[in-house]
């Protein structure tokens, strides 16, 4: 076994001058914001403030201080680097340089469609999120939103076709309807059934189309099916629409039942629900379906307290046991019928010819468009575009991607640094997740021989978490074997002395901490499946094919912790979702209570992304209760104990600048 290199900071026996092994190098610290119209700089700045300086003053002449300066690349003209002074404890004397990966002005304003269909989407997988009723009420209210839109939208139809929708105060059905006809047949569009009737005449003509077409080419198995369905729509139509009586008792009980009249209740009281239906069993699966069940269900008996109140309900208010006792005594018998005056004047919510029905449509599409405006463009707009696979999503995910690992390259290549953390908040998290892995698995298999990172690279690499045995025994010695690796590859690399070409491809991403990660939510919204199950299967199917680097990486097959055996090459070399055997993850989440408490957004991750993930609970106060809304307190000084607030302290602790042992 080659011998191990040693560290940068010790000397070597090359005969090399000792100043020569002691490059003066920095720490690069690469924040990425997250979710909502983000301004340049805010978050790296309050960041840096939060975990460098000691005080609002003006620091002293050896005081703690930081400087702007622009960045190198040219086209990152408007973003500076704050460099700090030299960090106390270090023993080359380092300095840090915050910088900041900017990705707000890639994402371009998210349509209202495109938040509904990524949310349709979420529907589909069912409640599984940490907090199923914040599900159902979302769903609740998407389902209010597709009534509130099909009944406008059928309306709209009527109107223009010139059949008011509100008729004669919604006495119309039954008996009254059947009068008020005659006073209606002078109105060339006095059918409202037409909009029931008039999908089965364009599916009758579409079939009966099919039906002739795949019979003159013997297509038996198509013009079979068609034809049934031909016949169907084709009775369903004429029956509907036709008025005159048959002879034959068969065709007179058809009539009966598909009578004009019938469907004219039908489609005024039932369509707007039953198209609803329709188009949430297309966008939001089974799962939409039954919340729109119990959407209809529900409103409908908040629509009697209505009609209560409006005294349009037969009860004896100052007796109603009494009177269902009297008038209602035989329940679920053949007298029974405690709704017969709704059902008789055709007061049904969400039906045409109720006003009221109308104005709550449009007072929820109202509040959807209030909502869309205040917080789902600016902050779930961008998850929406960001998870949402569609063409137009993928572009843009694309930029940001490229952006996020152009940044990454270039900190690697500077030759500058020789330690990286990335600092991450919210829908950052993601993007620094995705960065991370789409690089290591770009320079995986250039980086230095194994045999030059013993022997921390062996005890690591031969590492069993479940059962540990040999120098690596818990997640902390983990850890710092990881750290060691990666010193020993700068050692290699940018700060080798010998080397002609410091342009070597490296990995010097020591931490990735993350602050709020929505990753806790990775199975739901990165994976495929409508159950927990299908969702969990497919999540450990891409960690172990390796799509999905986690900590420690998963051994697979004869494949170690770290590296396998490349047949092409004869040698050892790192797998592609090796990085967190070498990157330290820190998360760091403050705990949910009663959704507005804490921070929903994040939380626990080892349970996904593996048990050495350190997970840490953190507050903004000493008593360690949740403050309300704290998605954005991570790095918040303005509380009432300032820097001293115990997040600041545990972000100072995971940052680690002085690059202490942990």
């Amino acid at each position: 076994m080659t011998e191990a290199i040693a560290p940068e900071n010790s000397a070597a026996t090359s005969g090399i001058d000792e100043k020569d092994l002691k490059p003066h190098r920095r720490t690069a610290v690469l924040v990425v914001h997250g979710m909502g119209s983000q301004r340049a700089l805010d978050t790296v700045r309050g960041v840096l403030e939060a975990v460098w300086l000691d005080t609002d003053e003006k620091p002293g002449k050896d005081g703690k201080r930081y400087w702007l300066h622009p960045e190198q690349k040219v086209d990152d003209i408007d973003l500076s680097v704050m460099t700090t002074s030299e960090i106390s404890g270090t023993v080359d004397g380092r300095s840090a340089d915050f910088h900041e990966l900017y990705w707000a002005h890639l994402m371009s304003e998210t349509r209202a469609v495109a938040v509904l269909l990524w949310l349709f989407e979420l529907v589909r997988k069912g409640p599984r999120l940490r907090i199923p009723a914040l599900w159902w009420g979302i769903t609740i209210f998407l389902c209010l939103l597709v009534q509130s839109c099909v009944l406008l939208l059928l309306h709209a139809i009527l109107q223009f076709l010139g059949n008011p929708p509100l008729i004669d105060d919604g006495h119309l059905l039954f008996g009254a309807l059947v009068d008020h006809q005659i006073n209606l047949m002078n109105h060339p569009y006095h059918e409202p059934e037409a909009l029931l009737l008039a999908p089965f005449f364009v599916l009758f003509m579409a079939a009966a189309y099919i039906t002739v077409f795949s019979t003159f080419q013997g297509a038996w198995k198509i013009a079979i099916p068609a034809s049934i369905l031909t016949v169907l729509s084709g009775f369903f139509f004429y029956f509907g629409i036709n008025d005159h009586q048959y002879g034959d008792e068969l065709l007179k009980a058809i009539a009966y039942l598909l009578n004009p009249s019938g469907l004219r209740t039908v489609t005024v009281l039932f369509l707007p629900i039953l198209v609803s239906l329709c188009v949430v069993a297309i966008a939001m699966g089974t799962w939409g379906t039954r919340a729109m069940a119990v959407t209809y269900v529900l409103s409908s008996c908040f629509f009697i307290l209505y009609l209560n109140a409006r005294r349009l309900i037969s009860w004896n208010r100052d007796d109603p046991l009494g009177d269902i006792l009297e008038h209602h005594g035989h329940i679920f018998g053949p007298g029974w019928q405690p709704f017969f005056d709704i059902w008789n004047q055709g007061w049904i919510f969400w039906s045409l010819n109720d006003r009221y029905s109308a104005v709550i449509a449009c007072a929820i599409i109202l509040i959807y468009l209030g909502l869309y405006a205040l917080f789902l463009q600016p902050f779930l707009g961008d998850a929406a575009r960001y998870f949402r696979a569609s063409p137009g999503n993928v572009l843009v995910r694309r930029k940001i991607r490229k952006e996020a690992l152009d940044t990454l390259e270039t900190l690697h290549k500077s030759g500058k640094y020789d330690r990286i953390i990335i600092v991450a908040h919210s829908l950052g998290t993601v993007v620094a997740y995705d960065m991370l892995r789409a690089y290591f698995s770009r320079i995986n298999s250039d980086l230095p021989d194994c045999t030059r990172l013993e022997p921390e690279f062996s005890q690591v690499d031969w590492h069993d978490p479940d059962n540990p045995s040999g120098e690596i025994r818990d997640e902390n010695d983990f850890r710092r074997a990881g750290r060691e690796i990666v010193r020993k590859i700068a050692a290699q690399t940018v700060n080798s002395p010998v080397l002609p070409n410091r342009d070597l491809p490296t990995w010097l991403v020591t931490d990735f901490i993350t602050l709020g990660s929505p990753l806790v939510y990775a199975r739901y919204l990165m994976c495929d499946g409508d159950t927990q199950k299908r969702l969990e299967q497919d999540f450990d199917r891409r960690v172990m094919q390796r799509e999905f680097p986690v900590c420690p990486p998963k051994r697979d097959g004869d494949d170690r912790v770290l590296s396998f055996q490349n047949k092409r090459t004869g040698r050892r070399e790192f797998h592609h979702a090796a990085l967190f055997g070498l990157t330290r993850w820190t998360n760091l989440y403050f705990p949910m209570e009663q959704l507005f408490w804490g921070d929903v957004v994040g939380g626990e991750l080892r349970e996904i992304f593996g048990h050495y993930v350190d997970d840490i609970a953190v507050s903004t106060q000493p008593s360690e209760k949740p403050a309300l809304f704290t998605h954005t307190s991570y790095w918040k000084i303005t509380g009432p104990m300032g820097r001293k607030s115990p997040q600041i302290i545990t972000l100072r602790g995971a940052i680690n600048l002085e690059d202490l042992p942990t």
